[in-house]
């Protein structure tokens, strides 16, 4: 009789242990609420003034992608992906940190750091063009390969 409630017991326990972790899907997808009260661009996205959910995608890979969603009616606004980004010390607020801009220019977000964590994601600046890359390079017919002619 004693061993069923000790069984009873570490049951509930086990169970409560495995709700408790379900509903802190947050802690997984790191969805953050903010409010935006000046257009912002992200990625390649301008976000116009309002609120908006900022989550990961959990995928089977390690790219960072982002979904935002409008906090209203929670339609999704744009996907957007990101590399990896580190901070030095944790903070308990999620942290921004925006791109220089220029006056007139929408203000573009550069890195998201999670709450409580030193890593979070970064943006590509769509205000700088990417590096040009060489067209059509000619081989040379002169050099040698391995040593040998």
């Amino acid at each position: 009789m004693k061993s069923i409630r000790v069984l009873t017991v570490v049951s509930i326990g086990l169970l409560a242990g495995f709700l408790a972790n379900a509903l802190k899907a947050d802690d997984l997808n790191k969805e953050t609420l903010v409010r935006i009260n000046n257009p912002m661009k992200v990625g390649n996205v301008v976000l116009p003034p309002g609120k908006y959910d900022f989550q990961l995608a959990l995928t089977q890979t390690n790219m960072n992608v982002v979904y935002i969603r409008d906090a209203g009616d929670y339609h999704l606004v744009a996907t957007v992906i990101g590399n990896t980004a580190y901070r030095l010390y944790p903070h308990g607020k999620p942290g921004w940190v925006l791109y220089p801009s220029v006056p007139g220019e929408e203000a573009a977000l550069k890195t998201w750091y999670f709450a409580g964590e030193t890593d979070g994601v970064q943006f590509r600046d769509h205000n700088k063009p990417l590096p040009a890359l060489a067209k059509n390079p000619t081989p040379t017919s002169t050099g040698t390969l391995g040593g040998m002619k």
